[in-house]
Parts: C-alpha cells; sequence; structure tokens
C-alpha cells in the first residue's frame, strides 16, 4: 500500500507540474542541486566544485542555477552572478524544469519528473564501494527498488570514481543501465592539485590552530542511533598517546553524518578536540587534515587519494556487517582495522613507524581507481557535447 501512495503522489506531482512544461528548455542553462535541503551546508560536494570549475572555464557561457532550501544564507552567489532558488518554489520548479543539464549528486533523481530533454546527471556524493546502499540491503522493498528503477531511467550520465563504483553501486544499487563516465569525481580534484597544499595551512588558520600543530580527523558514518557506534572513541587519550609518541601537539577534529545525532561517539573531549561539523567543506577538512580516522564511510575513498594514514575504527563491525553489509570485504582495504579502543591506541607506534604507508595505493587498485585530478574538464567536455 506505501508503495502505491507513493506512486500516486509521484504521478500527481508530475501532473501538477505540466503547465510548466509551456516553458522550453533552455539549452545553456544548468541547474545544481545538493541533495534537498536539510540542516547542512548544501553548496558543496561534487556539484559546488563542477560549478565554480564551469564558471572559471566558460564565463559567461552558461547560466547557473542553485536550488536551496533557504537560499538568503548563500547570497554570496548572486554576486558571482549565479542565480539561486528556494525547493519547491514555482521559481525553483521553473528552472528544474527549464534547465537543459541538471547537475545532482543524488537529490530530486528519484521522484522529480525531469523532461526528455534534460540531460540530468548523477555526481553521487560518495565513492568507492564500501557499505551496501539501501537497495542492497535485507531490509530494501518495493518501493526502494522502484525509485532507483525510476533514477536510472532519468538519468543520462553517471559520474564514477572507481571500478568497484561502477559495478557496485551504479550498476547495482542504482540499477543503472545508462551511461557511466569514468572520470573520477569532480569534488576530489582539488586533492591532486597544489591547491590542496594551500589549503593545509588556510583551513588550520580559519580554524585558530597552530600552524606547528598536527590534525587527526575523525569522521564516522552514520548509525540509526550513538549508542550504536559501540565502544565510544576516547578523544582525550587519544591526543595523549599521539602526543607522547611523537612529541608533538595534536589536534582532534570531529566530524559527524549530516544524518546523525546531535551527540558524537566521543568523550573526554579538551581543549585540543573541535568540533568540525558545521564546516561547509569536507574537501578542505581532508586537505588539512595529517591522519584520518573513521569506520564504514565513503570518506575512505576521497582520504585514500592523499596517501595519507587512515586508520579504521570500527568497534560495531559484527553487527553493521550482519545488518547493513559491505561490498568489498573491509579487511581487503588495506588500512589497520580496529575493533577495540585498546587496539587503535597499540596501532599508532605501527601507523608512525610507516607500516602501512602503502595502504591508500593499495586500496585504489583494490578498487580501480578513475581518478586523475581531471573530472572536472571531462565533464565539461561531456556536457558541451550535449549542448552542441
Amino acid at each position: 500500500m506505501k508503495y502505491y501512495l507513493k506512486y500516486i503522489l509521484q504521478k500527481l506531482i508530475a501532473l501538477l507540474l505540466l503547465p510548466f512544461h509551456l516553458f522550453p528548455v533552455k539549452k545553456n542553462r544548468v541547474l545544481f542541486l545538493s541533495l534537498e535541503g536539510g540542516s547542512f551546508y548544501e553548496y558543496s560536494c561534487n556539484p559546488k566544485y563542477f560549478c565554480e570549475y564551469l564558471q572559471a572555464a566558460r564565463p559567461g557561457d552558461y547560466e547557473l542555477i542553485w536550488l536551496f532550501k533557504e537560499p538568503t544564507n548563500y547570497s554570496f552567489l548572486k554576486e558571482k552572478g549565479i542565480r539561486t532558488a528556494r525547493h519547491f518554489s514555482p521559481a525553483g520548479l521553473y528552472y528544474a524544469l527549464t534547465s537543459r543539464i541538471v547537475i545532482s549528486n543524488g537529490g530530486y533523481l528519484t521522484w522529480f519528473p525531469f523532461r526528455q530533454k534534460q540531460v540530468c546527471i548523477n555526481t553521487w556524493h560518495g565513492g568507492g564501494a564500501y557499505k551496501k546502499l539501501e537497495n542492497d540491503t535485507t531490509g530494501a522493498n518495493t518501493a526502494t527498488k522502484k525509485r532507483m528503477e525510476y533514477a536510472a531511467r532519468h538519468t543520462a550520465a553517471f559520474l564514477s570514481g572507481c571500478e568497484a563504483f561502477s559495478r557496485h553501486v551504479a550498476r547495482g544499487a542504482f540499477l543503472y543501465t545508462g551511461r557511466i563516465l569514468p572520470i573520477g569525481t569532480p569534488r576530489n580534484d582539488i586533492l591532486f592539485s597544489g591547491q590542496c597544499d594551500i589549503l593545509y595551512k588556510s583551513v588550520r588558520e580559519s580554524l585558530h590552530l597552530p600552524a606547528t600543530g598536527r590534525i587527526l580527523l575523525y569522521a564516522p558514518t552514520f548509525r540509526s542511533t550513538t549508542s550504536s557506534h559501540g565502544q565510544p572513541l576516547n578523544g582525550g587519550l587519544l591526543l595523549q598517546e599521539l602526543n607522547q609518541l611523537t612529541g608533538e601537539t595534536w589536534y582532534l577534529l570531529y566530524r559527524m553524518h549530516v544524518q546523525a545525532g546531535s551527540e558524537p561517539p566521543l568523550h573526554g573531549l579538551d581543549s585540543h578536540c573541535m568540533d568540525v561539523s558545521a564546516y561547509p567543506d569536507t574537501q578542505q577538512l581532508l586537505c588539512a587534515a595529517d591522519w584520518l580516522i573513521t569506520d564504514y564511510s565513503s570518506i575512505v575513498w576521497d582520504y585514500a587519494l592523499t596517501d595519507r594514514p587512515l586508520i579504521l575504527y570500527a568497534p560495531d563491525l559484527e553487527s553493521y556487517r550482519s545488518g547493513r553489509g559491505f561490498y568489498v570485504d573491509i579487511r581487503d582495504w588495506g588500512f589497520p582495522l580496529c575493533r577495540t579502543e585498546e587496539e587503535l591506541l597499540a596501532i599508532l607506534p605501527e601507523v608512525l613507524s610507516g607500516a602501512y604507508k602503502n595502504g591508500p595505493k593499495l586500496h585504489r587498485e583494490l578498487l580501480g581507481s578513475y581518478e586523475s585530478g581531471h573530472s572536472c574538464k571531462e565533464l565539461l567536455a561531456f556536457i558541451e557535447k550535449q549542448v552542441s
């Protein structure tokens, strides 16, 4: 019954939007969508990085539009000549149905009735192939499958950062049979450029951290409840151990998933620990971080491109494996895997000694990386063929 109600609602929305079909699709209008609002920062991820590249590479050639939950929070874009509109407002619906190119990292594609003349490109918001997506889990239902089928039919191209993503996510969870662009992901171009080295310093300055300090970034993935993380991480104790081992001062930045609760799975925090969950750009934080600790998050893919140390802290591994599951066995990812805080502290000397220095390279080889730092350039070439 739930599926049929959603199906009827989708058809009703398409019917109500028919008057907008009186307006022609504009060839050089590009619409950007980064999910669909919420409390997190929407001007982000792959759409943001490609938008900035497009504006710099082809100034004035394209009309750029962004949809936001609250457009007034992004008034700075107007100064750059980028139009903004509110999700589901008359202006937002007009732009959504008259833009020739639609760049999304997942939002709208599973339900919005885009027109046949529109070219919808899914850049997605995660790389690699780690925890299973909803349509591949044991709890997936008919409605979930139908949403993926709908998105697949209305997507002209799907960006991919690696062969494993193409196989398990695009072709698998999304049931996509169309064109895959094996060109990497726009947000990760920055990790191949000299700009990442610049951000290494500027992000620290913006966070008021000393230039001599070292940064450990902790970024776990989403769970339904904080308690399901298992053993919480003692941030203060971890920093104390790193300080003693290296003779340097370390700072812990923790970033929660956008769908996570307000209480982080951390305790023992002190003045050297900082919540950066509201920081507007994850890629900039990756540039600034000397080390990363995460679990099953796709941030593994992004950070592996930096060749810096990465540790997997997964105290709830068994329950997560049986409940959600993985596309690629976590034991094969190439990074040290810790089930308890004691194991995490014990592995630090080995990581410092360089015992896992080849992990990122092996990880990229395992998943079959397509990343080269030229994703934006290649995506633009694809788009220009569509509007020529």
